[in-house]
């Protein structure tokens, strides 16, 4: 009998053995995990197995098998897997049937197994989280502050991010932990902070949903001990006007902490006018052969539907869509059209749609150079788009003379997608116009394969990450810029040398600069230097890195990321299109700036999206009685000039036409040279000429610029 017992026993253990390497198994195949709650299920049986065995050696020894020695073999058991093992009772059995020996220790691996994955499983992912939280905090991981929607999502698409949970309840957090999201809770405390962010170096995510306040978070990260961190804050454009006049002055420019902003429906504007700018598909035959527009071709935006995304869209649009025209041997502004239709007469009243129709009028009515040209046609329609009157309107809109960009965002996605069929059937076969719908694609399926007309854009989920929100390569190409063109004073010794690399092209010098970059300290000098620009400042840089595909495009290029084994076009091949005979002397030749070649055309434009910004955010002319000449002494020196910006009155002599600013150039050598007839080839007007010149040099680091940063240019497939 006893060996029979002894093989059942044997085979419950084997069974028992083979049942947890199997739900391990499937464990890590399904979702990754080694310790499970199934691994719970194995406990009882395995106590049942190894009391089963106690119970049979008391059996063999002639044990009293009362109730209370039944009831003290519980005890014994709970004894044996907490590794204490009574041998006395065991031997007998053992030294008669070897095979006991076997069902002993084959029951005993697996009680021990059984309790340590037991209790594992209950602390084995906060265990995992502690873990992860300190490799994150070691490598400058982002922080993203307060439980929310966008929060959860960020890190879900980021590799090096955690969640600082303040104030997250106990169930919250384990549930946070199961879904995987490194956590950290800890009060919004400076001394709290400081015991875990010890490194500094940080960048910190606030999202709009985690409703905590930007300024308690922005007071708490500028008492800590540590230094280098960035805060990056969800708020629109006068949000962070704000923050930043209360929270970086003159006063106080001294403390480590950067502040910048970013707002999920500019995000998704950005990337709209860097991944579809409109010169992608506007057909080739609507261009001279300077890129020039046609005269008889025409532009058209139409919004449908004008919600927060749309109006950040068109606001976008209006500053970065830009187009000349050649008229008379001279350029001319060609505004793109647009056209603003909702049903709901609150969404067509705003500030752009006054400043663009009323005060720009008003603003430059009374000017000293000439007034800038409109910033775009502007067509406010208060149509129900299901009308009759509407879909004719969207109909005559699409011909051989225009091209059309119809712009979709309605309530929902299934309403949107609907209504993009529904423009695509109005326009039967004609090819000039894309329609470009808002998915919110919350599901997460495919989209773009259906039809090359129908765009879907506008995944916020996707959006929601390092990559556009932290580290936008745009946004290091403007850094990058504005470190190594723009006046900064007192530079490091290695920016010094860079600056001071005489004969070495941009090309190079983007390797350099990548080499020195890889220097985490250089890299946060960078970025400070950054953050310690006039907000206006930040955005102009920042729009003219976002404008770099739509020249691009215009050209009959465009940019991707590059990837081995896929080239792109050489320089000489790209300055077959774009022709500048200025560079060749140093742009000496003073009149050059007036010619109608490619470079000319992409400076008017480029000078064209740069009124548009700053009419946008506020900026008037300045006149001329202020435009007068000022010294200053400076390396021992007096120094004249004429300063023609005031950004704390939001005064701009350049806010003029591409013509115009050669009137506040001859103002301005009149200031410096009075009673002088003004003479091109004068070396007072050279160095007024910068004016025009900078645009030029810009256009010229173009190709360099773009493949230093890991882009290839490539030929326009649209």
């Amino acid at each position: 009998m006893y060996p029979i017992l002894g093989v059942i026993s044997l085979i419950i253990s084997i069974a028992m053995a083979a049942l947890i390497i199997g739900t391990t198994v499937h464990s890590i195949r399904k979702g990754g995990e080694i310790l499970t709650k199934k691994n719970l299920y194995y406990l009882v049986p395995a106590f049942l197995n190894l009391y089963f065995l106690y119970f049979i050696a008391s059996v063999y020894k002639g044990v009293d098998l009362n109730f209370f020695y039944m009831f003290s073999l519980i005890n014994t058991v709970f004894e044996v897997m907490k590794c204490k093992v009574d041998g006395s009772l065991l031997l007998p059995i053992c030294n008669e049937y070897t095979l006991f020996y076997v069902d002993f220790v084959m029951a005993y691996i697996l009680g021990v197994v059984t309790v340590i994955l037991s209790f594992a499983c209950f602390f084995s992912r906060r265990i995992g989280n502690f873990i992860r939280v300190k490799s994150l905090l070691k490598n400058n991981c982002d922080v993203v502050v307060g439980d929310s929607e966008y929060a959860v999502q960020y890190i879900k698409n980021s590799k090096n991010a955690l969640l600082l949970a303040p104030d997250v309840a106990s169930r919250r957090y384990a549930d946070l932990i199961k879904q995987g999201i490194p956590t950290v809770r800890v009060r919004l405390e400076p001394k709290a902070l400081s015991a875990r962010l010890k490194k500094g170096g940080y960048n910190v995510i606030v999202f709009r949903d985690a409703k905590y306040s930007y300024t308690k978070v922005i007071e708490t990260f500028k008492a800590l001990d540590n230094s280098g961190n960035i805060i990056h804050l969800e708020a629109n454009q006068q949000e962070m006007k704000i923050l930043k006049e209360k929270f970086i002055t003159k006063a106080d420019n001294d403390f480590n902490l950067q502040i910048t902003g970013f707002n999920n429906y500019e995000l998704i504007a950005r990337k709209f006018v860097s991944d579809y700018p409109i010169t992608k598909f506007i057909p080739r035959s609507f261009y001279n052969d300077n890129f020039t527009l046609k005269g008889d071709k025409q532009i058209h935006v139409v919004f449908i539907g004008f919600g927060k995304v749309n109006y950040q869209l068109f606001r976008m649009c209006a500053m970065q869509f830009q187009f000349a025209r050649q008229e008379h041997g001279k350029l001319a502004a060609k505004p793109v059209q647009y056209h603003i239709c909702d049903n709901q007469a609150e969404k067509l009243h705003n500030e752009f749609f006054s400043k663009i129709l009323f005060e720009f009028d008003e603003d430059f009515k009374d000017c000293d150079f000439p007034k800038p040209e409109k910033i775009c046609e502007l067509d406010i329609c208060g149509l129900d788009i299901n009308s009759v009157e509407a879909k004719k309107k969207f109909k005559a809109l699409v011909n051989a003379d225009s091209f059309t960009y119809f712009i979709i965002s309605l309530e929902n996605d299934l309403e949107d997608a609907s209504y993009a069929q529904t423009v695509k059937r109005l326009m039967c076969s004609d090819d000039n116009y894309r329609i470009f719908v808002r998915a919110r694609n919350n599901s997460g399926e495919k989209l773009n394969e259906l039809s090359d007309r129908i765009i879907y854009f506008g995944e916020e989920k996707k959006l929601c990450s390092n990559e556009n929100i932290v580290n936008n390569d745009l946004t290091e190409l403007a850094q990058r810029i504005n470190l190594l063109y723009n006046n900064i004073s007192d530079p490091p010794e290695w920016l010094k040398k860079l600056k001071q690399s005489d004969g070495v092209s941009a090309a190079e010098l983007g390797k350099v600069l990548d080499e020195k970059l890889n220097d985490p300290e250089n890299r946060k000098y960078m970025q400070s230097k950054w953050a310690a620009l006039p907000y206006i400042e930040q955005a102009s840089n920042l729009y003219h890195a976002l404008n770099l595909p739509f020249k691009l495009n215009l050209l009959g290029f465009d940019m991707v990321k590059e990837k081995e084994g896929n080239g792109g076009i050489t320089e000489a091949e790209f300055n077959e299109r774009y022709k500048n005979s200025g560079r060749l002397s140093g742009y000496k030749d003073y009149s050059f700036y007036f010619e109608t070649q490619s470079s000319n055309v992409l400076a008017f434009i480029e000078h064209s999206r740069w009124n548009a910004l700053y009419i946008l955010y506020d900026y008037k002319q300045m006149k001329k009685k202020v435009i007068v000449e000022k010294k200053e002494e400076k390396d021992g020196a007096v120094v004249k000039t004429v300063p023609h910006k005031n950004s704390a009155e939001k005064l701009h002599g350049c806010l003029t036409t591409y013509y115009g600013l050669h009137d506040l150039i001859k103002h301005k050598y009149s200031e410096l040279c009075p009673g002088q007839q003004f003479n091109e080839d004068d070396r007072q007007v050279a160095e007024l000429s910068k004016i025009y010149r900078y645009d030029y040099m810009d256009l010229d680091r173009l190709y360099s610029e773009i493949t230093a940063m890991g882009y290839i240019i490539v030929r326009n497939q649209a």
